[in-house]
């Protein structure tokens, strides 16, 4: 979707797939309905949203009816039946909506987006969705909303005031008692975004697995698909998302591999299989959830199937056939297992 244009000005062009004659009042009940939705700020309405727009059948049907009520409580003539086509078409249009919003759920459902998807099993859609999805690359925390610069000088010069008065009348006004609290606030994030970074490269210098009880290049480059996403995530669970994190993980991933830049392309089924069972059932203390979390549904799968043709034929129902064979590059299995675990915490934090 090119800058020059909002998701307004293009959902004319999306809607008029389903509805070619368009008029201008229905397009502001639609957008209206859309606003509100995003308002409502219900994460388990847009994770439904997210499978609508796949066209999955969602687990609360209540779900549908809301989102199909809001549209109808703008638009009387909105239909209640039969209206499979429109409710997709308008899922897609509206995490477009929701991806270009300011509020904190657009981060996690764009996960949600990315997750279920990992595989390509979904058709393409002319509605952009996809794509604005991958431009939300991070859950992180909102910086300051103040200058922090200018809070500083303000504090110093009211510390001046406060020691050349000699009643001792001068106090810290309200204004001043935020900036500080805000400072301090300030101060923390930054401190222990600082031990992170210093825990990660701590990390990656020693080169060894704290889960395999090995350093990289012994547990190999299979075992290391899966316990490298689930240690760096171990190690930055204050910052919530490492933007980095691919990069990092491809790192450990060429160290795990002798230091051979080339790595040798595997499949779902092979790594879990080769990963301890100490290690997968740490892992599933983290939780999962379902079609969100395919990599993380897949060890609970294995775990409680236990015999590997069952959780594998199982796993392929669910996601396509041949997907938990399907060969993918090891660093970008390592990132699909960190991404899922932080889904997974961001969505138990709400």
């Amino acid at each position: 979707m090119s800058k020059n244009y909002t998701c307004e000005d293009l959902f004319p062009t999306w809607y008029r797939t389903i509805e070619l004659s368009l008029t201008q009042e229905t397009l502001q009940k639609r957008i209206s309905a859309i606003n509100k939705i995003i308002d409502e700020e219900n994460v388990e309405l847009w994770l439904d949203i997210v499978k609508m727009a796949h066209g999955i059948t969602i687990g609360s049907p209540q779900h549908k009816e809301l989102f199909v009520s809001i549209f109808k409580e703008f638009d009387l003539s909105f239909p209640i039946q039969s209206n499979d086509n429109i409710v997709k078409t308008l899922s897609e249009i509206s995490l477009c909506f929701l991806f270009e919003s300011t509020t904190d759920l657009r981060h996690i459902v764009s996960l949600a987006v990315i997750n279920l998807n990992f595989f390509e099993q979904y058709s393409g859609s002319d509605i952009p969705f996809y794509k604005l999805a991958h431009q939300m690359d991070a859950i992180n925390k909102t910086g300051p909303i103040f200058n922090i610069s200018e809070a500083v000088e303000n504090l110093r010069d009211k510390a001046s005031a406060i020691e050349e008065d000699e009643e001792g009348e001068e106090t810290l006004e309200i204004e001043d008692s935020l900036n500080l609290i805000n400072l301090v606030i300030h101060i923390n994030d930054e401190n222990n975004k600082l031990k992170e970074e210093s825990n990660v490269l701590w990390w990656l210098f020693t080169q060894y697995s704290t889960s395999n009880k090995a350093y990289f290049s012994e547990a190999g480059l299979a075992k290391m698909t899966v316990s490298s996403p689930h240690e760096l995530f171990e190690i930055t669970t204050y910052s919530g998302f490492l933007i980095s994190a691919k990069h990092i993980l491809h790192k450990a991933l060429i160290v795990s591999n002798g230091n051979k830049v080339k790595l040798k392309e595997l499949s779902l089924a092979e790594v879990i299989i080769e990963t301890s069972e100490k290690i997968k059932e740490e892992i599933l203390l983290i939780g999962q959830l379902n079609e969100f979390t395919p990599f993380l549904h897949a060890i609970s799968l294995e775990k409680s199937l236990e015999d590997v043709n069952l959780w594998k034929g199982a796993f392929n129902k669910k996601f396509g056939a041949g997907t938990c064979e399907r060969k993918f590059k090891p660093e970008d299995l390592a990132f699909q297992f960190y991404t899922e675990m932080t889904f997974i915490k961001s969505y138990q934090s709400l």
